[in-house]
């Protein structure tokens, strides 16, 4: 009995320890739960700071981009362009063509070349000035209907009525390159459409400034027209997709 008497003193003696004991927990819980918190915090706050700071870099070098496009003269020449812009290391062979290359094509109506803009045709009018304008392609005249074809692979940036060329289509078929032709009677494809190497796009017509049924083609090189001859005059061996420079690569002879 007395050992029972003992037993109840000992645990009474101590059950004022226990509310301490918890209180202590809980502070500590509460402490280690606030110092977590606060880690986390602190660690969004620098992503944060990190990604505003990207940002903020990406929106300066945007406009020093656009600040330098703006004062920039683009109107410089092909060689300057291409040169800096598309370092070609295929090495090919010179490839010669004849100033005169077209005049074969020019007096009567024949079968032309393979991947050229018409299958039958003549060549009425050839790249320079006439008087004080520049003709900026070369004329290939032909019956009203005649199927126009695309001459490589490439995307139509252009299917529509143009003040001068009347309805034009034009194919982009590289970062810089691309082909106009001019005055069809009607578009076949529209802005958008993706076209193939000999795949038909318009029919030959004399729409805008035109006296007679012919198509007008032109190849620009960085938005620039250049003489198509060097290119109608190479077709077998060369690709505007490939991006390389005309002007080293093709020669008059």
């Amino acid at each position: 009995m007395n050992i029972v008497l003992i037993k109840k003193n000992f645990a009474n003696r101590f059950y004022w320890i226990y509310p301490i004991i918890i209180s202590i927990a809980l502070v500590f819980m509460l402490t280690v739960a606030s110092a977590y918190s606060a880690l986390r915090f602190s660690k969004r706050v620098t992503e944060s700071s990190n990604s505003l700071a990207l940002r903020v870099d990406a929106l300066t070098n945007t406009k020093q981009i656009n600040q330098y496009a703006k004062n920039t003269d683009f109107s410089i020449s092909w060689d300057k362009i291409a040169g800096k812009k598309i370092p070609s290391n295929i090495k090919r062979s010179i490839q010669l063509v004849s100033k005169k290359f077209l005049q074969e094509y020019r007096f009567r109506t024949r079968s032309l070349p393979k991947n050229w803009p018409l299958k039958q045709g003549r060549v009425s009018s050839s790249y320079g000035k006439r008087g004080r304008r520049m003709h900026k392609g070369i004329d290939i005249a032909a019956k009203r209907g005649t199927p126009i074809f695309a001459v490589e692979d490439g995307v139509v940036v252009r299917a529509k009525r143009v003040r001068g060329y009347g309805n034009l289509v034009e194919i982009k078929h590289s970062d810089i390159y691309s082909t106009r032709y001019g005055h069809n009677s009607k578009n076949l494809v529209k802005a958008g459409d993706i076209v193939k190497r000999g795949q038909k796009i318009a029919l030959v017509g004399s729409t805008g400034r035109s006296t007679g049924p012919h198509v007008h083609f032109e190849i620009r090189q960085a938005k620039v027209a250049i003489n198509p001859i060097k290119y109608l005059g190479s077709i077998k061996n060369f690709r505007l997709s490939e991006n390389i420079k005309l002007s080293q690569y093709v020669k008059f002879k």
